[in-house]
């Protein structure tokens, strides 16, 4: 019984991926009015998993996208991988925004300094996400000394949101490899296609590659004729290889490039992209993701622990306003393990976890006394991004309102608490259905 609820499980939420890639077509569901929204539910409670903001790339000297190309990458205001000036400035800058977001919806009042354990701040150990929550805190509660949790501080925390794999066994990795080859195969797996081999060649001559003595050289082999591979081993985070995550890394650094310098065209290294192009760009950095987190088997594996502190903090009555920051690949695996249905964000070049974006966990309360649940992306739009642009009421960030396979909703688009519980406790029991699974057929 439990084998056949997981498989069961497990295929709508790779009905949803399929969807989403593209191969059955479905509505996204835009945001509905937040007006109205406001004036027939109460906000109780805000509990927020963010993606890190703008940080420098991997292009010291010695890195791929420094390799494989002749030109010098911008001076970034940061270390490698650390978040840079700008970064911070349009995070305190969300952060202001969401201050006066609940103080008008009577959560949290201007200037107030919380109550032991009304809020929670935590984040990864990497530089990038601690200084991304403490950013966010500044903007939001600046007369509080708010302290960020993070793996390793004096408290001890555990890091819940590690990208790693909590089970693993041949027969398990197996069946995550058949997974990924049967997503669709513009990414490439055994070899490049046409549509990413396209993507590629805009990377390429983006940089102008070409004029790498290092890629001239053959050191990473043939971007445009070489396959990927994907890989995996116990406790370390899923991969892909070869020409994909080569070509990914530059892009990386290209669309990181594009946020911070004003001038396009300098961030194109002298060439003229247009938007669609940028945009290809991002999308091609978008499938890269979903082909290392985005298999289901992969999703439900390492989100769990996510999942059960996610499923604590919605429970937690005291508690107003929760706070954690990872990666992009956290947004899109702790989604895709709850079964997200196809979404498209509109407005960014990245359309599923852009850079600093907040997956968003609302608990309201109609008249009548029941919970509800509004579950949303909020992000920068790639113009408020590029523009540096304060955030304000009358030039709010972007939000998107996300729905989940087999859930229902009622008229406003909200899920029942019940109805979100239920989803939480069945996408966190997959994994030990998994381990039960995959080790009998290992023990066998």
């Amino acid at each position: 019984m439990k084998t056949t609820r997981m498989i069961t499980f497990l295929l709508c939420i790779l009905l949803a991926m399929a969807c989403m890639t593209g191969i059955v077509s479905a509505e996204g569901a835009p945001a509905a009015a937040d007006g109205d929204i406001a004036e027939k539910y109460t906000l109780e409670q805000v509990v927020i998993l963010s993606r890190h903001n703008l940080r420098a790339p991997l292009s010291s000297n010695g890195s791929v996208p420094s390799e494989l190309t002749p030109h010098s990458w911008i001076q970034w205001s940061a270390g490698s991988s650390e978040l840079t000036l700008l970064g911070g400035m349009e995070e305190t800058s969300m952060g202001q925004y969401f201050r006066k977001w609940m103080a008008r919806e009577g959560l949290i009042p201007e200037n107030t300094v919380p109550e032991e354990g009304e809020v929670r701040f935590n984040a990864r150990s990497k530089q990038r996400c601690i200084a991304t929550a403490r950013y966010f805190a500044a903007g939001m509660l600046p007369t509080a000394d708010i302290v960020v949790e993070y793996p390793g501080d004096a408290k001890g925390n555990v890091d819940f949101m590690q990208p790693v794999l909590h089970f693993y066994s041949e027969d398990y990795a197996a069946a995550v490899r058949e997974q990924v080859a049967a997503q669709p195969r513009e990414a490439g797996f055994d070899t490049v296609e046409d549509q990413t081999r396209d993507v590629i060649r805009l990377i390429m001559d983006t940089v102008d590659m070409q004029d790498s003595e290092i890629y001239r050289s053959g050191k990473y082999g043939d971007l445009l004729k070489d396959g990927s591979g994907y890989k995996m081993e116990p406790d370390k985070e899923p991969d892909i290889t070869g020409s994909v995550k080569t070509a990914n890394q530059v892009a990386d650094a290209l669309i990181l490039q594009y946020y911070e310098e004003p001038d396009a065209v300098k961030a194109a290294f002298g060439h003229k992209l247009t938007e669609e192009e940028w945009a290809k760009i991002g999308a091609f950095m978008t499938t890269s993701l979903r082909m290392r987190h985005g298999a289901p088997l992969v999703a439900a594996n390492i989100a769990n622990p996510l999942l059960r502190e996610l499923d604590s903090e919605l429970k937690n009555e005291k508690r107003k306003f929760t706070f954690f920051c990872a990666h992009d690949v956290t947004l899109l695996g702790t989604l895709s393990a709850l079964g997200v249905e196809p979404y498209t964000l509109p407005g960014s070049i990245e359309t599923e976890a852009p850079i600093g974006a907040k997956l968003v966990f609302e608990r309201r309360r109609d008249t009548a006394g029941q919970a509800w649940y509004r579950v949303s992306m909020i992000y920068r739009s790639t113009e408020q991004i590029r523009s540096a642009e304060m955030l304000t009421p009358d030039n709010p960030p972007l939000r998107y309102d996300l729905r989940f396979a087999g859930v229902g909703t009622n008229e406003d688009g909200l899920i029942s608490e019940a109805d979100l519980f239920a989803l939480l406790d069945r996408s966190i029991g997959i994994l030990e259905e998994i381990e039960t699974t995959y080790a009998q057929k290992d023990a066998a």
